[in-house]
This record gives structure tokens, C-alpha cells and sequence, in this order.
């Protein structure tokens, strides 16, 4: 691989990217399923939700009519538990190579903002980003890019979509860096989702977040570097 110049600032997504919630994520819809009676979550089945707008997961998952309670169990749920949520592996390695380089760092999320300052204030990184925004807060989540601006002007840096990457592994992420003008990274296996790299074009591929850091934290000359 090239050479790659530094961006400014580099955004992330939360689930899946930096956290591997998708086990715990599938145990609390499976709690709120049994709290109205319904059949659990297969694996395979709740892989169909995971990475959704939250809005249309729970409208999706529990009908319109039952959004509201769906989340008061949720969030019930997540905040007995969300201690349990461990990092990817790969994760923290990835902020500490930003972090030593002085690239300032954010988070952008469909999961409420309440729970993702708690779950980092668990893992201890508080002081690796600048700005979190989490699902709600932008006049529409995910996929759309007004969270991602959001974390941006939040920030205070100064910069344009296009000085920064945003870093996901979902389809929501793709759109959103997309629609905003930025460069994505997209943390999934290129080749099993060939069609959203061929829709979306992301700028980075890598399979998971280990080869996004071992890239990251290579010498040899070939990873990043930073702008004259």
C-alpha cells in the first residue's frame, strides 16, 4: 500500500468499530423481546438490524406503536450491563497511534449518547476524543451526515469534511461519510460486502480493526505519514 497523508481529525462510528457489541446488543433485543413476549433473535437474524438508524431499527423490530417502551427496556438493560462491552481488538492501539500523532478524534453514533459516555469513561478513553454525538442529537441520524457535521463543529477544529476520515463498518457509516464529503475507512472484509464497496468507493479498506492498527503502526515506510 502507498504512502497515506495524515487527515486533521479522524471520526469514528461506536458498535462494531471500536466496540464489539454485536453479541451484547443482540442479548438486550432478545431481553426487550422477551419482555413482550416475542421469539428471540437468532445470530443470524439480528445481523439484518445491527448498524441500523436507530429510529427504523425499533420501528422495524417492535412496530411504531411500541418504539417508546421498546426503549425504556433497552436502555434498562444496556445500563445494568454495558460494563461488559469490551473493545475490538486492535481498538485502542488504533487511538493511541492518532493520539501520538496529535490527530484529534471524535465519535459519531446511532447509540445514545447517555450510554457511549459511559461505556468510554469504562474503557478509559475520555481524553482521546474532542467530540461524541450520539443518536438524537442532529436533526437526523445516521446514514445522513448531519451527525457527522455535528461532531465536526462540535469540535471547534475548524475544518471542512473533506480534511478528515470518518472510520466505520457499516453500510450507515459509508452513506454518512458519503453525503458529508468525507473519506471513509471502512473496517469490514471487502470482499464480502464487494456491492457497498462498489457503491460507496471508501478510501480505506481493511478486514478489522487489528490491520487498521498494525497499518497504522507500521515503520517500513509504506503507512502514514504526515503533510509537508
Amino acid at each position: 500500500m502507498e504512502s497515506i497523508t495524515f487527515p486533521k481529525a479522524v471520526f469514528f462510528d461506536w458498535d462494531g468499530t471500536l466496540v464489539d457489541s454485536f453479541a451484547f446488543l443482540h442479548g438486550a433485543h432478545n431481553y426487550v423481546r422477551s419482555e413482550f413476549g416475542m421469539e428471540a433473535f437468532t445470530l443470524d437474524t439480528f445481523a439484518h438490524y445491527f448498524g441500523q438508524p436507530r429510529e427504523k431499527l425499533y420501528a422495524d423490530i417492535y412496530g411504531a406503536d411500541r418504539i417508546e417502551e421498546a426503549k425504556g427496556h433497552f436502555e434498562s438493560y444496556v445500563t445494568a450491563n454495558h460494563h461488559t462491552i469490551k473493545p475490538i481488538d486492535g481498538a485502542h492501539d488504533v487511538l493511541q497511534a492518532f493520539s501520538d500523532t496529535g490527530i484529534p478524534m471524535g465519535v459519531v453514533t446511532n447509540k445514545k449518547a447517555a450510554l457511549v459516555a459511559k461505556e468510554i469513561e469504562n474503557h478509559g478513553w475520555a481524553d482521546y476524543f474532542v467530540s461524541v454525538v450520539g443518536a438524537g442529537e442532529a436533526d437526523s441520524d445516521k446514514p445522513s451526515a448531519a451527525p457527522l457535521l455535528l461532531a465536526l463543529e462540535r469540535s471547534e477544529l475548524g475544518l471542512a469534511p473533506e480534511d478528515i476520515w470518518f472510520i466505520g463498518d457499516t453500510e450507515s457509516d459509508l452513506g454518512c461519510a458519503q453525503e458529508a464529503g468525507a473519506p471513509c475507512v471502512f473496517i469490514e472484509d471487502p470482499d464480502i460486502h464487494a456491492g457497498l464497496v462498489e457503491k460507496y468507493k471508501p478510501f480505506l479498506m481493511f478486514n478489522n480493526c487489528r490491520s487498521f492498527a498494525d497499518f497504522l503502526l507500521q515503520s517500513d515506510g509504506n503507512g502514514l505519514k504526515r503533510e509537508a
